[in-house]
C-alpha cells in the first residue's frame, strides 16, 4: 500500500505553494546586505488543506554563498507530510554544489522520498532568454518541461497589481502537449513591500494522473523559486534568484 504522503498526491487536481515571510531576511535586506535564512513553504491542496511543509536544510555558511555563487551553492529541502496534524518526512529535494557557467554544467535537483528513492530529477538548461526546465524521471528520460518566456509583465515589472502580480509557466509533456500550469503571484501589497521576494506558486494537475509526476512538479515550483525569484531587491543585487545574469543568461 502506497504512503499517506504519496496517496495524497494522487487525489489532488491542483496546489498552492505559500513562502514564508523571514523577518531576519527582511530586516538584513533593507540594511543593504541580505542574510540568507532557510526558506519554508506551506503547501494546500485545492480545498485549502494544509498537506505538506518544506523546509530548507542547507546549513548557515552554505545559504550565504548564494549571494557571491549563486550558479553553484547547494542546497536541500524537505517536504513533510503535515495532513490532519501530522509531521513526517515525506520527500527530499536535493542540490549539490557545481561548478555552472552559462551552459556548462547545468545545476541539477534530485527528487527522492524520505527513504532515498529516487523519484526523477530536475534541471534547469541553458536560453539566451527564457525561464526553462526539464523533468526527468528516475530513469532521467524527459517527461514534462516547464516554459515561462521572458516577456510577461511579472517579469518585467513585479507588483501586486493587475498582470504585473502574476508570471504563469505552461507544463507541457515529453511530446509537447500542454498538461497545465504552474502560476507565480505576488501574495499582497502588505506582504510584498516587507519581502518582495515572497511568492505563491498555484500548480494545477487537471491533466496530471501520475502521482510521481505531480510530485515532480510541485518540487519544480520550489526550485524555480530558488533559481530565479529568491533576492529581496532592497538588498540591490541585481539578476533574478540565484543567478547572476538573470533572464539575459538563462541562468
Amino acid at each position: 500500500m502506497a504512503a499517506p504522503y504519496q496517496q495524497v498526491m494522487d487525489r489532488v487536481s491542483s496546489i498552492t505553494i505559500k513562502e514564508k515571510v523571514s523577518a531576519v531576511e527582511a530586516i538584513t535586506a533593507a540594511l543593504g546586505q541580505e542574510v540568507e535564512m532557510a526558506n519554508k513553504y506551506k503547501i494546500y491542496d485545492q480545498n485549502e488543506n494544509e498537506i505538506f511543509f518544506a523546509v530548507e536544510q542547507t546549513d548557515f555558511c552554505t545559504r550565504q554563498l548564494k549571494q557571491c555563487l549563486g550558479e553553484c551553492a547547494a542546497w536541500n529541502v524537505d517536504i513533510l507530510y503535515t495532513e490532519g496534524g501530522k509531521s513526517e518526512q515525506a520527500f527530499k529535494l536535493k542540490r549539490d554544489f557545481t561548478m555552472t557557467c552559462c551552459c556548462f554544467n547545468r545545476p541539477v535537483v534530485d527528487v527522492e522520498t524520505a527513504s532515498g528513492y529516487k523519484i526523477g530529477s530536475l534541471t534547469n538548461p541553458f536560453t539566451c532568454c527564457n525561464l526553462n526546465f526539464d523533468i526527468n524521471d528516475a530513469a532521467g528520460e524527459p517527461v514534462m518541461s516547464v516554459n515561462g518566456g521572458c516577456c510577461q509583465l511579472g517579469l518585467i515589472c513585479p507588483c501586486p497589481f493587475g498582470p504585473c502580480a502574476e508570471v504563469t509557466f505552461e507544463v507541457l509533456d515529453a511530446g509537447g502537449n500542454e498538461l497545465g500550469e504552474i502560476t507565480k503571484r505576488v501574495p499582497g501589497c502588505c506582504k510584498w513591500m516587507i519581502a518582495d521576494d515572497v511568492d505563491n506558486y498555484n500548480v494545477d494537475f487537471e491533466q496530471i494522473g501520475d502521482s510521481k509526476n505531480k510530485i515532480l512538479l510541485m518540487a519544480a515550483a520550489i526550485f524555480m523559486d530558488f533559481r530565479f525569484f529568491n533576492n529581496n531587491s532592497a538588498d540591490g543585487q541585481s539578476g533574478l534568484g540565484d543567478g547572476t545574469d538573470g533572464l539575459l543568461s538563462g541562468q
